[in-house]
C-alpha cells in the first residue's frame, strides 16, 4: 500500500517524506510541507498585523456620534460612534436588501466613546423603549440629544 501526499498527491518516499502528524494521518511531501509552513508563517504575520491595526485604531479618540434610522422599524433610532459615520452607515446597508438606513443626524466629536455614553444615557430618560443602542423615540428628541454633545 502506497500513501501519498495530501496535498499534491504525490507517492511518498523515504527521501521526499516530511514529518507530520502520523496519528491524524496528515502525509506530506517535503515540498508540500514547506509551502504549508511559508502559508502558516505569512497567516501568523497577518494575523498580527491585524491585532496591531485594531489596537491602533481602537486608540483613536475623536470621531463621531450618529443617529441612523431604518424605515423597516418605524421609531426606533440607532444612537452610536464611529470614526466614520458615513462609512459604517455603508456597513449596515449590507445587512438590508433595501440599502435604506439613514444617517438622520451625526456631530464630530473629540471622545466618540464618552460622548457616545452620554447620548445613550440622555435617551434611555426619553425613550419609550431600548434595545441596546436602539431607542424607541422620536428622532427630532435624538438629534437635540446629539447635537448638545461637546
Amino acid at each position: 500500500m502506497s500513501i501519498e501526499c495530501r496535498f499534491c498527491r504525490v507517492t511518498l518516499t523515504d527521501e521526499n517524506w516530511a514529518i507530520g502528524n502520523v496519528k491524524q494521518k496528515q502525509y506530506k511531501c517535503k515540498t508540500c510541507d514547506g509551502i504549508v509552513g511559508r502559508q502558516n508563517y505569512l497567516k501568523r504575520k497577518a494575523r498580527q498585523l491585524f491585532d496591531y491595526s485594531i489596537k491602533s485604531f481602537s486608540k483613536i479618540k475623536d470621531g463621531y456620534v450618529y443617529a441612523i434610522t431604518n424605515p423597516a422599524w418605524e421609531g426606533w433610532v440607532k444612537i452610536g460612534m464611529a470614526v466614520d459615520a458615513e462609512d459604517r452607515c455603508s456597513a449596515y446597508q449590507t445587512s438590508s436588501p433595501f440599502r435604506d438606513y439613514k444617517i438622520e443626524t451625526s456631530i464630530t466629536v473629540k471622545d466618540r466613546r464618552k460622548a457616545e455614553a452620554e447620548a445613550h444615557k440622555k435617551a434611555k430618560k426619553i425613550a419609550r423603549q431600548t434595545m441596546g443602542e436602539w431607542f424607541n423615540m422620536p428622532i427630532e428628541e435624538v438629534k437635540n440629544i446629539i447635537k448638545e454633545l461637546k
